[in-house]
């Protein structure tokens, strides 16, 4: 395909979750430095602007999306921000628009904003990403062919970037045998907590890593939302003197707690991509999907099946309410976090 010419006005579709947007903003960081002379648009959520502000983004249109939970709000009213949101785009004269997803959905969408072109992924009938979208193909898309093995966020979404601005974009990530090293002692967070319950680790194995962390660590703290906080003092309660509780009320203040620390720990979330796209070092304990895919730059992920026989679930898990209920994730131990951080100072 031909590339973007000089000065092309992109539009880039950020329809999903926190953690997909974080992850777009990240990389599109990286993608605004390669070819500067773009002019990025961001189509996404209002609760999503600062993470793009961020990231140095500040043209953005804003609407409520059918998308991943969105529901609720387009039918109280959000449909008639998407309307506008939509004219507002067909006055820029878009030269091409893109989304990261390859659902149908994002590519009905980004017909409707007149650009010259939508871009979209086709995921290979083995990829992990086809199993979890609408597939129903629209015409006039120009879908980009993602292979099997082309299997990792933080590698597939550069190299779409890549083939749209006909400059190559890449980031880098740690392999699973890479241990995290620090030089002195340093301020440590966790965050135990995710929307999908399945994926928590248990609450001893977190208490057990703080207490194999706690000779290398300035502090740790729980970094937790305030929905969070109760059940962070309640679950924690026998080691107050060694862990301290933060919540955090806005995204301002998490982004503050972040940037002070040197190692974030949590399950797979949009926490930890915030993190990583802060430039901390985090390890991602996850559950329902290979480990690799969602792992940030940055990261150590850790991820087995712990003998489930549907492992990958890709966050579908069938294992609800049987004896072998997140065994995936209640297998890592604290053990295996800690053989991946090498400290190479005297304590």
């Amino acid at each position: 395909m031909n590339p973007l010419p000089l000065n092309a006005t992109v539009c880039v579709l950020s329809a999903r979750r926190f953690g997909d947007a974080i992850m777009n903003a990240s990389i599109l960081s990286q993608a605004s430095k390669v070819r500067p002379d773009i002019q990025w648009v961001i189509w996404t959520k209002p609760e999503f602007t600062p993470l793009f502000q961020l990231m140095g983004f500040n043209n953005l249109i804003t609407a409520q999306f059918p998308i991943a939970g969105g529901f609720p709000k387009f039918i109280k009213g959000g449909w008639l921000d998407l309307i506008k949101s939509i004219f507002s785009l067909r006055r820029l004269k878009i030269d091409a628009s893109i989304d990261f997803i390859g659902d149908a959905r994002e590519s009905f969408l980004g017909m409707l904003i007149g650009s010259k072109r939508h871009y979209s992924p086709k995921w290979s009938p083995s990829h992990w990403m086809h199993h979890l979208i609408w597939r129903m193909p629209i015409p006039g898309i120009r879908y980009l062919p993602v292979k099997p093995n082309n299997d990792q966020v933080y590698q597939f979404i550069p190299a779409l970037l890549s083939e749209l601005m006909g400059s190559k974009l890449t980031t880098q990530t740690n392999s699973s045998s890479e241990q995290l090293v620090f030089d002195s002692p340093l301020k440590i967070a966790f965050h135990p907590y995710s929307s999908q319950v399945f994926k928590q680790w248990p609450t001893q194995s977190w208490i057990e890593l703080a207490k194999l962390l706690s000779p290398y660590a300035l502090s740790i703290e729980i970094l937790c939302s305030p929905s969070e906080e109760k059940a962070a003092h309640e679950q924690f309660s026998e080691c107050k003197a060694l862990i301290n509780i933060t919540s955090c009320d806005s995204l301002e203040k998490l982004i503050t707690q972040i940037q002070g620390v040197g190692l974030l720990i949590g399950v797979d979330s949009f926490l930890v991509h915030l993190a990583s796209a802060l430039d901390k070092k985090t390890i991602v304990l996850n559950a329902g999907n290979l480990s690799q895919w969602w792992a940030p730059p940055n990261s150590l992920a850790i991820g087995q099946s712990g003998g489930c026989p549907d492992y990958p679930c890709f966050n579908e898990p069938k294992c609800i309410g049987k004896a072998n209920e997140s065994i995936c994730i209640k297998s890592i131990t604290p053990r295996q976090v800690i053989d991946g951080i090498r400290f190479t100072f005297a304590i």
